[in-house]
């Protein structure tokens, strides 16, 4: 398996409507709706004051809908399936202090005319697009790294890597 870039963009956009515009974008929304033998995990933080919980679920929407309704409950879902063209996964990271990040994840290296290549620039092309679809206030371009739990994290998360972002676009 190939590393990934993983592309974050942290939203106060906890909606429907955008949840839904980003999955429309990037995946075949209808062909990922059955999520059955699925569970959501939120784990237990204390900082929220939040326990750990188990649910199982059978669709995305609902899904989206638990993330929309326990606005403080931390949990990711990944989705590999019925994506749109070079998208590996999308993450959905609905987070401890009522915000949301998209995620999506690109292969890091592609091969072109026998060679490797960066694919730095398709990265930075998915961070444009998550700002617009999402009205993200932060972003940043990670290497096979897990979505933040909160704002806070996420901020600390993007001084991490921001010295590798920084080489990338020298290039």
């Amino acid at each position: 398996m190939p590393p990934y870039y993983d592309i974050y963009g942290l939203s106060k956009q906890r909606d429907k409507v955008t949840v839904e515009k980003f999955l429309d974008y990037f995946s075949y929304r209808d062909k990922i709706e059955n999520r059955e033998e699925q569970e959501i995990f939120v784990y237990k933080n204390e900082q929220y004051d939040v326990e750990e919980t188990w649910t199982s679920i059978r669709t995305l929407t609902e899904v989206i809908d638990y993330g929309l309704i326990h606005r403080n409950y931390g949990f990711a879902f990944y989705i590999g399936d019925y994506l749109k063209k070079e998208v590996s996964h999308i993450i959905l990271k609905f987070t401890f202090d009522e915000k949301i990040i998209f995620g999506i994840s690109i292969e890091e290296k592609l091969l072109k005319n026998g060679s490797l290549i960066d694919n730095y620039d398709k990265a930075f092309e998915v961070e444009k697009l998550i700002i617009e679809l999402t009205n993200a206030t932060k972003t940043s371009i990670q290497v096979e790294y897990a979505p933040s739990d909160d704002e806070d994290e996420f901020d600390d998360d993007i001084e991490l890597w921001k010295n590798m972002n920084e080489e990338k676009r020298k290039k």
